[in-house]
């Protein structure tokens, strides 16, 4: 082979090797599908719902996974067990390989689980007096309103921001998804002091 065609052999696997990367970058950049994030949200939350948090965390990047906790209480799992994604639109560039979604989800009203629970064990006190193990009836009474076929639901909307590292479509969780996830604790916390005025 002679220098000339050697060279003409270089520059053709060098160009098809830039188009290979080309391409590559550019499907990088490309934003995701609607169909391709509703999947991964449904993905996410029905595995949250199955109880499989592990399996949710899978779907999250490795420095957020420690925003979605275990649910160590019946309303923790009460919340994740009901979960469900009802839309996402808008979805948005948000640099090279970052998006944002704007993202409703539906899960139970803790604002409204949490007043009533308050407001039976205030009720349960004035009537009956101080309980001997104050927990055990507040565990009781979750108990009661958690069994409830007409348990309280709230549409919660927020923007999930998302990752595409290595071809793989992952959600970066804040804390907003995890409020819209589990309520705003800021919201229930002065509900709660407004019944105990």
């Amino acid at each position: 082979m002679t220098g000339k065609h050697l060279l003409i052999t270089f520059l053709a696997a060098g160009l098809i090797l830039a188009v290979i990367a080309g391409v590559y970058v550019y499907q990088m950049n490309l934003a995701p599908s609607r169909e391709a994030i509703e999947a991964l949200l449904t993905s996410f939350t029905e595995r949250l719902a199955s109880g499989d948090v592990s399996g949710a965390r899978e779907l999250l990047t490795e420095e957020s996974r420690g925003l979605i906790r275990d649910p160590g209480t019946a309303l923790g799992k009460t919340i994740y067990r009901e979960l469900s994604l009802k839309s996402v639109e808008n979805i948005m560039t948000e640099g090279s390989g970052m998006y944002t979604a704007d993202v409703i989800l539906t899960a139970p009203d803790t604002l409204k689980i949490m007043t009533k629970a308050g407001i039976l064990f205030a009720g349960r006190i004035t009537e009956e007096g101080p309980a001997e193990d104050p927990d055990q009836l507040l565990a009781s009474i979750y108990d009661e309103i958690l069994a409830r076929e007409d348990l309280p639901m709230a549409d919660r909307f927020c923007v999930v921001r998302l990752v595409n590292r290595n071809g793989s479509l992952l959600i970066n969780a804040d804390e907003t998804l995890s409020r819209a996830i589990e309520g705003d604790s800021g919201e229930i916390g002065s509900a709660l002091e407004k019944l105990s005025e």
